[in-house]
């Protein structure tokens, strides 16, 4: 916000609160902690995917500020690290266009600061962009994900989304690992409100 941080949150906030934004800015995304199955994979998030948080993604991701990347995990790096100790992180793929044109890959980017291994393992056959797409198309995207040839899986993994929306893209990747021979987590930054209403 480009605000002088002395007067914004309390002097607590400012000397020992571990994080990269102000408070103020902070106080607007809406963090929860999350915690449900999918298809019998247990799904974890931080945050509900509201108007700040989706500002935020949309200037790192499509406006290319990577220095954006480590906002959304840092405040929660230490947790992560604690709850996936030994696991590899595993990012789902944006299309080939994408990247090219952001010259980065954004995942990648967002789970640095975790401080745990990341790999890229995944990639799209389709590379239309799911937003144009309604949700009917989105869940049909399931089939649109595929491992990379050659790629071979560490044991223990965290499949990685920066939004858990349809869940279209993660059940797609899920489709291409045999379950039997890995320990399987999910963790999302953020949580589409649909998915909240539906746990209750």
């Amino acid at each position: 916000c480009s605000s002088d941080l002395m007067g914004k949150g309390s002097i607590r906030d400012v000397l020992f609160e571990e994080d990269i934004i102000c408070e103020e800015c902070r106080r607007q995304w809406e963090e929860r902690d999350i915690s449900f199955k999918m298809d019998g994979i247990r799904v974890r998030s931080d945050y509900v995917y509201n108007d700040a948080f989706s500002s935020c993604l949309v200037q790192y991701k499509e406006c290319f500020d990577e220095a954006l990347k480590d906002v959304f995990l840092y405040r929660k790096k230490k947790k992560i690290r604690r709850m996936y100790r030994s696991y590899t992180l595993c990012m789902m793929p944006s299309g080939r266009k994408k990247m090219e044109e952001r010259g980065f890959s954004h995942l990648a980017g967002m789970f640095e600061c975790v401080g745990l291994p990341v790999m890229e393992p995944f990639e799209k056959k389709d590379e239309s962009d799911q937003k144009q797409k309604d949700l009917k198309e989105r869940m049909k995207m399931i089939d649109n994900i595929v491992l990379k040839e050659g790629i071979s899986l560490p044991k223990k993994i965290v499949l990685c989304d920066d939004t858990l929306t349809t869940g279209s893209t993660l059940k797609g990747a899920l489709s291409t690992i045999d379950k039997s021979n890995h320990q399987i987590e999910i963790y999302c930054a953020s949580m589409n409100r649909r998915w909240l209403e539906e746990m209750h």
